[in-house]
Order: structure tokens, then sequence, then C-alpha cells
């Protein structure tokens, strides 16, 4: 069998394709898991690389064998702002990669192709979550070059080493969660939370001051209520007393 040199630099990224077709979104749940992840990874990581549905090449040369993740991080810096294509080869090594499973009929690619990422992309860890039915799975690298599945740990999340996160499924969403059991947040919810907490605070505070001038009028009430008893009374006017 005759290998051909293909027609182009090889190590050039402007010649590999960038299967555009991937960047669509599936389905709602899909766009909205993949904005998730790689919004709240974002804002988690803000000196790390984090890439949405861009083609992985791992073959020099060849153009035809790729993978587009809806999510992959990388830890080590790469001068290009922006990447068009990812070459393994070229690049920094992949720590993590997710992908949301795909419910399209046209796709031949259904399920975790768990010896891509492994062998191929060589991704430290992989995650794959399918929102119908409901799986998810973690696998992480071994010393053999192999991916080793791992169990739940003990409040029934998995837990990615390289990530420092566990990642579990909440109303039948994927979520990212610290350590500490802290659900992280994307900078778009982040930022709701933040427009919220500060409509609270302004509520508090009308209400505050709803209260005060309630209160003050309370006490002018009284002040004018016993001096009008004490001129009934023949007692001192409590101002002229004061005074």
């Amino acid at each position: 069998m005759t290998t051909h040199a293909p027609a182009f630099p090889v190590d050039d990224r402007e010649f590999y394709p960038l299967h555009e077709e991937d960047d669509v979104s599936e389905t709602e749940i899909h766009d909205l898991l993949v904005d998730y992840l790689c919004d709240a990874f974002r804002a988690r990581f803000p000196d790390w690389r984090v890439f949405r549905n861009v083609c992985i090449y791992w073959d020099r040369g060849n153009i035809a064998a790729y993978r587009a993740p809806g999510v992959f991080v990388v830890k080590e810096p790469i001068p290009q702002p922006k990447l068009r294509v990812y070459h393994t080869w070229q690049a920094p090594p992949v720590l993590f990669v997710a992908e949301i499973g795909s419910r399209s009929t046209f796709r031949e690619d259904e399920g975790p192709k768990v010896d891509v990422y492994a062998q191929l992309v060589k991704a430290r860890e992989y995650l794959y979550y399918d929102p119908e039915p409901t799986l998810l799975r973690l696998w992480r690298l071994g010393p053999d070059g192999a991916y080793e599945e791992l169990a739940p740990e003990a409040n029934g999340r998995l837990r990615s080493v390289e990530l420092g996160l566990e990642f579990g499924v909440e109303a039948g969403f994927l979520r990212a969660y610290t350590p500490a059991g802290e659900r992280l947040r994307s900078h778009t919810e982040a930022e709701r939370d933040r427009e919220e907490a500060e409509a609270r605070a302004a509520e508090a505070e009308v209400r505050a001051a709803r209260e005060r001038a309630q209160r003050d009028a309370l006490e002018r009430q009284v002040a004018a209520l016993q001096t009008e008893l004490n001129k009934r009374a023949g007692g001192p006017d409590p101002e002229q007393a004061s005074s």
C-alpha cells in the first residue's frame, strides 16, 4: 500500500477543515450543557484554555481523522489567542474532554468513544454525559496508556483529579461542583446571581427606609398625643420642659 504525501503543509492549521457541521447544536439541552461547561470552566480556570467544538487532529496530514468534543481543556499556555483547529503534535496535551451524547439520527458516533480519546487524543480525563437516558461516566488515563473508568464518590458524584471538581446530575442537568460541594456557576449564572442579590439589597434598603419613616411618624404622633394629654391635665408641655 502506497502512502501519498498530503498536498499541503502538514503543520499549517489553515489547511485542516473546521468541520463546521460539528458546531451545530443538535438539541437545546445539548447546547445548554456545552454552554454551561464551557462558561463554568472559564470562570473557574481563567488562566487555562477552554475550547468548544474545536476539531482535534492527531494524525499529521490526515484531514479525515479528527474529533470535535463539546468542550476540552488545556492547562499549559498556548501563544495563539485563537485556534481554528487543534493539532496534538503541535499543541500542549489535552487535560480534560467532555462530550454530550447526541440524539441525532445522522451521526454515526453515538456513545462514548473511549479508545479515540485514550489512544489517539490522549486526553488525561474524559467525561461523557447522555441526558436521555441519563448516563454519566468518567475515565482517567492510566500508566499503561489505557482509560480506567472511575467509580462514583460516596456522594454519588464523579471526581475529576485533573480539574479538582466533581460532576453530578441535578434535575436532569449536568453540573460541576467544588470539593466542598458548591455548585460551579457560569459567568452568566454568576452575573444573574449578582443582579438578583443587588435587587434584594435594594428592596431591603427601600423597606428599611419605609420602616424608619413609619417609626419616625409614629414617634411624632406619640409625642403630639403626649403633649395634648399634658395640656388637658394641666401638666407641663414636654417641649417647654426640655428647653
